[in-house]
């Protein structure tokens, strides 16, 4: 079987990546691309039309009649971050299964509407992280899982870049959803829990910082208060560099302290302490089950083999990781600690 795609808005620019992972699938095309609002785009569907090259027919601008007219079982939904509850709401009824770029939402509240409006709805809900194709953060949750470190009790993230192109962009928009906080906190949230096992904080205090000459914060800082410890979750629009063009200073990533040891990587890099060897050592990253080698293979896996997603991919555990950043919001927000929101 043929898995046929649809993407529908450009907003973030990262869906031309995600539909170049479905025609580099063997069992996946893209049969349609719609786009509603072209002048918050910060994709191309003029790429993706040469690219994947597609007809006129396959080409729309009201997505309610691209569902109605393309046959298709999954929808790639990329809108701008205010607009997923909404987006989610309104496709759930054509009976889809859809993938949400990250972030999972804006709000719990809206995370909420989102996976209710999936409850009754024949397909599944997927969420992109593009960190979840990454070797290492798999690598990293390996290592925890396996005692290599002992027990948890901090991890230090700190992700970013050079700020979110293009400057005139609805990143730069509050009522949106733009600013550093959105963009990179839902990273180390996410995947410090997923590499927790799910463990989440009692606490949480956050600051932001907004210039007088942005509209929203170029930088958070969040700190979580566990029962056996304090973790620190950093994002930052003020690198000298984007990290997937040069390796910026200092270098994004995670270091992880255990009761036995520490793992630190930043970047493709991964090292290991432990009390037996306290100088430490280099860990190559695994090598990754095929279905996480991107979003059309880990949903092509789902479907054909009748599986839930899970951890990064789960709106479930995304939800419950979400929990940190809106916390982490409204402390920024009223200047307190507060009790991680339920």
């Amino acid at each position: 079987m043929t898995w046929r795609f649809i993407g529908a808005n450009f907003d973030q620019m990262h869906m031309n990546t995600n539909l170049q992972w479905v025609d580099d699938h063997p069992d996946a095309e893209v049969v349609a691309v719609c786009d509603e609002t072209p002048e918050t785009s910060t994709g191309s569907l003029d790429a993706a039309v040469e690219d994947f090259d597609l007809d006129e027919d396959a080409v729309f601008d009201d997505l309610d009649e691209c569902l109605e007219t393309v046959e298709a079982e999954v929808l790639i939904g990329c809108p701008r971050n205010s607009l997923h509850a909404d987006f989610v709401e309104r496709v759930a009824p054509y009976g889809l299964h859809v993938a949400i770029e990250k972030p999972l939402s804006v709000t719990l509240d809206d995370a909420d509407r989102m996976i209710d409006a999936m409850v009754d709805a024949d397909g599944q809900l997927f969420i992109n992280w593009p960190a979840a194709w990454d070797a290492e953060r798999h690598t990293l949750r390996r290592l925890v899982a396996d005692g290599v470190i002992g027990d948890v009790v901090e991890v230090q993230y700190y992700g970013g870049n050079a700020g979110a192109p293009p400057n005139d962009s609805w990143f730069y928009d509050p009522e949106d959803g733009g600013g550093s906080m959105l963009d990179y906190l839902g990273y180390g949230s996410t995947f410090s829990t997923w590499i927790r096992g799910g463990e989440l904080p009692e606490t949480v205090t956050a600051e932001s910082y907004t210039p007088e000459d942005s509209p929203v914060d170029v930088q958070s800082a969040t700190i979580c208060r566990y029962e056996r410890g304090l973790s620190t979750l950093q994002t930052t629009w003020r690198m000298l560099t984007n990290p997937w063009e040069i390796k910026p200073q200092p270098a994004k990533g995670y270091e992880i302290v255990g009761t036995g040891g520490a793992i630190s990587n930043r970047g493709k890099e991964i090292h290991v302490t432990t009390e037996d060897e306290p100088e430490g050592y280099t860990v190559e990253a695994d090598d990754l089950d095929p279905r996480w080698t991107d979003l059309a293979h880990y949903i092509v896996h789902c479907l054909e083999g009748d599986e839930e997603p899970e951890g990064p991919l789960d709106p479930e555990f995304c939800r419950e990781a979400h929990r940190i950043v809106e916390t982490a919001r409204r402390s920024a927000e009223e200047g307190q600690r507060l009790d991680l929101i339920e």
